[in-house]
């Protein structure tokens, strides 16, 4: 196929900043094939770990350097919807003509599809988020704003795709049906974290315990405030365990008072952000995954492929990766529930061993030729 000959894709995502559905994007971007696919990509506020992830072959663009800059025009936007100013910007920045223009992360910047008017031919959004569960949901979805962007957003929208069926299900309660809404499970990248997962860590893993590993940005959503409550009672309990929390976020302080408070800093630790965090998974026995709403987990995908035992609560995105009880052990969001099922893997080699073949079993749905075909069959259309 000729240069001339290759379709031309937009993709638009908040930012590069550390969190699942940005790495779903790098791996999709390291797949893509770029003879058949010409590929920009709108970060639209100028930050994020993964600038350096992204293909050679993809032209990436910036419209706010400041995040002051970005969160205004947003605000305005989303509470007046006055976006005069805000559009200049946009199409001064962004002048070719796409074939597709995909909205990676669904949210006001969605609308930047629109804003470039006739520029994109074809539009569709990604849904990662499960809305119910979203805790901002009520902040910015007045009743006046949720009829705005049924109207203006998802019915002009060419296709909606969401990571998971439980996301779908949440989506259609709050915003209705829509001419095409596709699942297509995140592109994990198996291979790459199974070749990630050998590499050395300087961390020393003391085998006499169970290594237990969490991952993610330390943020409500996440409740790792229950994680740490739980690790208390394990100790209590006289358990062997240590628990490794992987991530960055503005709860650290709080966590790491919580953790002196409760006298846990000899089985809890918080690692910080790992830009591989994969041997940390290979080196552990379980792991957990406390959040009160996912759309489709990366982070547990990724534990999945490299075969650990999980313990998760019942949010969206975790329930229908574990099969409700099949492939992991759920429990309820409780610090009382996930005691229980830490308490249940840590105890018992056997319930390891075996919830272990259940994650590398379910980890066969991340095909990744399989999401690939799907997406740029999408895109192709």
């Amino acid at each position: 196929m000729s240069t001339g000959d290759r379709k031309k894709i937009l993709i638009v995502i908040p930012s590069l900043e550390e969190g699942g559905a940005e790495r779903v994007l790098v791996n999709l971007l390291r797949r893509l094939d770029y003879s058949r696919f010409e590929v920009d990509l709108c970060v639209v506020e100028n930050r994020g770990i993964y600038f350096n992830d992204i293909p050679e072959q993809v032209k990436v663009i910036t419209i706010f350097d400041s995040s002051l800059l970005c969160r205004i025009f947003s605000n305005v936007h989303i509470r007046f919807n006055i976006n005069y100013l805000y559009k200049l910007i946009v199409n001064r920045k962004i002048q070719k003509h796409y074939n597709t223009g995909i909205s990676f992360l669904d949210s006001s910047f969605t609308d930047i599809l629109f804003f470039l008017g006739n520029k994109t031919e074809k539009k569709i959004a990604w849904v990662h988020s499960s809305y119910q569960t979203y805790r901002n949901f009520k902040k910015f979805f007045t009743d006046r704003y949720t009829k705005r962007v049924i109207n203006f957003r998802y019915r002009l929208l060419d296709h909606i795709v969401f990571v998971s069926e439980d996301s779908r299900s949440e989506f259609r309660q709050i915003f209705g049906e829509f001419r095409s809404m596709k699942v297509i499970y995140n592109m994990i990248d198996a291979a790459d974290v199974l070749s990630k997962a050998d590499e050395a860590i300087d961390e020393k893993f003391d085998y006499e315990l169970i290594n237990i590993v969490a991952l993610g940005v330390l943020l409500p959503v996440k409740a790792y405030d229950k994680l740490i409550e739980a690790a208390a009672l394990l100790k209590k309990d006289g358990l062997g365990f240590k628990i490794r929390i992987l991530g960055n976020g503005y709860l650290e302080p709080q966590l790491r008072q919580l953790i002196e408070r409760l006298d846990v800093a000899d089985v809890v630790e918080l690692k910080g952000f790992r830009s591989n965090p994969y041997p940390f998974l290979k080196s552990s026995q379980v792991f957990v995954m406390t959040s009160v709403s996912e759309g489709l987990p990366t982070a547990l995908c990724e534990a999945m492929v490299l075969g650990l035992p999980a313990v998760v609560t019942d949010s969206s995105g975790c329930r229908e990766l574990v099969g409700y009880g099949e492939f992991g052990i759920m429990t309820e969001q409780t610090t009382e529930g996930i005691y229980s099922g830490l308490k249940a893997l840590i105890s018992s080699k056997e319930s390891r061993e075996y919830f272990s073949k259940k994650s590398l079993q379910r980890a066969e749905i991340f095909n990744d030729t399989k999401v690939l075909a799907q997406v740029t069959g999408l895109i192709s259309e």
